[in-house]
């Protein structure tokens, strides 16, 4: 039996949101689910201090985890390229116009 106590300590509001997220995406996995825990947490430590530009610089990393790992910044699952494809299709542009006019 090991020795090692383990201490949980309190999470910041990014982690606290993030791992909100997580309990519905069985599909991340361990590695990219603690590269994304890194990430919040360097955004709450960040807003701790002082530094405004650190703040800017830790979020846009963390941001951009959440992007890789099909996250969006409110935690939606990613949407199906095909079905993006359809909607993209299926939506009026601005193309020509059948009108008597014309």
């Amino acid at each position: 039996m090991s020795d090692r106590v383990r201490v949980r300590r309190k999470l910041g509001r990014v982690e606290a949101g993030l791992e909100a997220d997580l309990l519905e995406r069985a599909d991340i996995k361990r590695g990219e689910r603690a590269a994304l825990r890194a990430g919040a947490r360097a955004v709450d430590v960040a807003e701790a201090q002082p530094d405004p530009d650190l703040v800017v610089r830790a979020n846009d990393g963390y941001l951009r985890l959440r992007v890789a790992a099909g996250l969006t910044a409110g935690g939606a699952k990613p949407v199906d390229a095909f079905d993006q494809l359809l909607a993209d299709l299926g939506r009026a542009g601005a193309g020509d116009s059948h009108t008597a006019d014309s």
